[in-house]
């Protein structure tokens, strides 16, 4: 316990002095003022297993200013709720409640419950099922996750005896929009059944445009015809981004033939 004594005040006046360092050179900032509760943190576990966790967690946070938050939420989350003393806890809460404001609000919400949920319930053995809790509130609130979203999508397509079929990809949040380009030569009549869903309301879903010509239709099934030149571009573009409880999709096919 001496040992823990003298050596909690070093690790602590250390990584102050780091947080001092990384303003002097970086220029003071706000965002680095929860690396203060996550460095009192890491004095605080100095003796427990999860040292090494926080060690690397606060590494990260300090070389890094874009994953600085994720870094201490990462390191925090589980503290407020399996910290072992009521010190860990509430430092662990003030790490994460003073990062919130740095990360997006819906996500945030059911990052605080957890946390505020696991000081509260302090020794109790089903304080953990609140991590499970915690990734059913983040996906009703958030969504379940999903690669990062994609730039616009080229449809691929293929030409048979005058017959042109595209193969279009999905049209959801993480891609947002798919083209559709005409051929090379000559003019063509080009077809496209669309199925559109995942949203509880009757407001215009996606466009379709060709040109300076865009129609916005809602959920549902439509099926649309064209005619398409050389230098045309179909675009398909979904006009939601991510709501809770909704997950809204364009499921499309497409063809045509040579006029």
């Amino acid at each position: 316990m001496i040992i823990k004594d003298k050596r909690e005040p070093a690790v602590l006046l250390a990584g102050y002095a780091l947080w001092a360092a990384v303003n002097l050179f970086r220029g003071f900032s706000v965002e680095t003022i929860p690396l203060i509760a996550l460095f009192t943190l890491l004095s605080f576990t100095l003796s427990s297993p999860y040292f090494p966790f926080v060690l690397l967690s606060s590494l990260l946070a300090v070389s890094s200013p874009v994953l600085m938050p994720w870094a201490i939420l990462t390191a925090s989350l589980p503290l407020c709720v399996s910290g072992g003393h009521t010190r860990e806890r509430v430092t662990a809460f003030t790490a994460l409640a003073s990062v919130l404001w740095l990360v997006p609000v819906s996500f945030s919400i059911p990052l605080a419950v957890v946390g505020a949920m696991g000081v509260l319930l302090g020794r109790n053995r089903f304080k953990y099922l609140l991590i499970a809790a915690g990734f059913v509130l983040s996906a009703f609130f958030t969504g379940l996750p999903q690669p990062p979203r994609e730039n616009a999508c080229i449809a691929g397509s293929t030409i048979d005896s005058g017959i042109i079929s595209y193969n279009i990809p999905e049209v959801n949040t993480s891609r947002p929009e798919v083209l559709l380009a005409a051929p090379k030569q000559g003019v063509w009549a080009v077809w496209i059944a669309l199925e559109a869903g995942g949203v509880r309301d009757s407001i215009p879903l996606f466009a379709v445009r060709l040109g300076e010509e865009m129609l916005l239709l809602p959920s549902g099934t439509d099926t649309l015809s064209f005619t398409m030149t050389p230098g045309d571009t179909l675009a398909l573009t979904l006009m939601r981004d991510f709501r809770p409880f909704n997950h809204s999709v364009i499921h499309a096919t497409a063809g045509g033939e040579r006029l």
